[in-house]
């Protein structure tokens, strides 16, 4: 656990790391170096996987990945990458793929994301490929959602069942966590058209802690928290850790539910 400065506040205690439940996963900044050194630091503790988002991982240098993976490791935090890179790898056919999971293992990654969004994939061949990465002692994240890259869709082209089928299949070939996109729910969206039933009905049929969320800004994670509770597992950008940590322990960071989370 972090020593802090100020041990003796009433705050909810957190459950130490590795957690199933109330994991932060967080989307790594651009700028990586020292940077990633102090971050960690600082806020380890609250960091449960480190993403390197969009294709990054694939367009920074190799020195610059090992470095970043040694130094996640060194504070006990798990390093993923973005759907981005494995849709590019699909793209390239399976002999791609394959490379790209096992320099993925050579490089000590420990999460691969792979979107049902982004490609069109039919679900036995995505089923094949999450059992090939977790062979290897990668753990796998599967994104489903409504929308994809800011598209603009209405309520007759959900397909709430066939999501809840995906979530089935994936799982039970050894998807680690679903994570659902917020784009079409929350994201690009006047606060007024979230589709907040949509949301519940995805996640409801199955187990709370199988699924991961997007979560926009404060008012919507901290939505998440009054309606599922402070250990529902969130993915926000790194300039929110901490507001996602005061949501957690009750503290903010909207108003509604300042003091509200409690726990036994």
């Amino acid at each position: 656990m972090i020593k802090t400065a100020f041990p003796n506040l009433p705050l909810l205690k957190r459950d130490e790391k590795p957690r199933d439940t109330g994991i932060n996963y967080v989307r790594s900044p651009v700028i990586l170096g020292k940077y990633i050194e102090d971050y960690l630091e600082a806020y380890h503790e609250y960091v449960d996987i480190f993403k390197i988002s969009g294709k990054q991982a694939a367009l920074m240098s190799e020195k610059s990945l090992i470095d970043y993976v040694s130094t996640c490791k060194k504070h006990n935090v798990l390093v993923g990458i973005g759907n981005p890179v494995m849709d590019a790898a699909l793209s390239g056919g399976k002999k791609v793929v394959n490379e790209y999971i096992d320099k993925s293992v050579d490089l000590g990654i420990d999460i691969i994301e792979i979107s049902s969004i982004a490609r069109s994939i039919d679900d036995i061949e995505m089923c094949h490929l999450i059992e090939r990465i977790s062979s290897k002692g990668i753990r796998v994240l599967n994104e489903i959602g409504v929308a994809f890259a800011h598209s603009e869709i209405d309520d007759n082209s959900i397909f709430i069942n066939r999501l809840i089928n995906q979530s089935t299949k994936y799982l039970k070939a050894g998807c680690w966590k679903i994570v659902i996109e917020s784009e079409g729910l929350t994201e690009n969206l006047d606060k007024i058209d979230y589709r907040w039933s949509v949301i519940d009905s995805i996640i409801s049929p199955l187990e709370l802690s199988q699924f991961i969320v997007e979560a926009d800004n404060q008012d919507i994670l901290s939505k998440y928290i009054e309606i599922y509770g402070p250990k529902i597992n969130m993915m926000i950008d790194h300039n929110r850790l901490l507001k996602m940590e005061a949501a957690r322990l009750g503290f903010g960071p909207s108003q509604f539910l300042w003091g509200k989370v409690v726990r036994y």
